[in-house]
């Protein structure tokens, strides 16, 4: 399986310049770590792993139960990770998720936190063609329809369809995309359903919603040595 990845653009007007820095930030990281990421998961070896720190231990990824972190697909320098379910990372593992999906996950540079207090305008500009554009791979805005973004308590979700086709080869329909804030960083994550399996809206909303869970969890500063 490969992936199609693009940057975001730059950033246009229309919403506070607070909002316009931090989606640029977006941008900047990589909504999808700006990479061809080869082929993911797949013949590797021992159970999977659950959990991996990403940029030198400053903070770590961990995914919803039955999801395993694809490490030859991910970026830890970068703080980039790509989760999917164990059975397919690896050839030992037998676990596999109830909603059955790819996450990806990029954490922004220390100081990059934006959402907290700007929900709602930064829900709004990803409506936007300049936030249309930063949802889109290869960052045209024209290729993203039918975006419906919220935003409250700390987190804004969207969902869109990228017409120009699949982020990774192998998976199809729309896509779920979470921002929130993990300490003095922003964080964007992805949700993505397989062709043989799609997720119906109300699956994809509730596997990033418990991820975006898990991952606050996982960087709580009580939670630094759980497994």
């Amino acid at each position: 399986m490969r992936a199609r990845i693009g940057c975001g653009p730059g950033i246009g007007q229309g919403v506070g310049r607070g909002v316009r820095l931090g989606v640029a930030a977006i941008a900047l990281a990589g909504l999808a770590g700006c990479a061809d990421l080869g082929a993911l998961g797949g013949g590797g070896s021992g159970p999977g792993i659950r959990a991996l720190a990403l940029m030198g231990g400053a903070v770590r990824v961990r995914g919803p139960e039955g999801y395993c972190v694809d490490q030859r697909a991910s970026d830890a320098r970068r703080g980039f990770a790509v989760l999917a379910g164990c059975a397919l990372i690896s050839d030992q593992a037998a676990v596999m998720p109830t909603l059955d999906g790819l996450i990806t996950v990029q954490f922004g540079e220390s100081g990059s936190a934006i959402v907290s207090g700007n929900e709602e305008a930064f829900a709004d500009f990803l409506t936007s063609d300049a936030g249309r554009a930063v949802l889109a791979d290869d960052g045209d805005a024209s290729h993203i329809a039918d975006v419906a973004a919220t935003g409250a308590n700390g987190t804004v979700v969207a969902r869109f369809e990228d017409t120009s086709g699949p982020a990774f080869e192998g998976t199809t329909g729309a896509e779920w995309r979470g921002f929130q804030d993990i300490g003095s960083r922003l964080v964007t994550m992805s949700v993505l359903s397989f062709a043989r399996a799609p997720l119906s809206r109300a699956e994809g909303e509730r596997l990033l919603a418990v991820a975006m869970a898990e991952l606050a969890r996982a960087n709580a500063p009580d939670a630094q040595d759980a497994p």
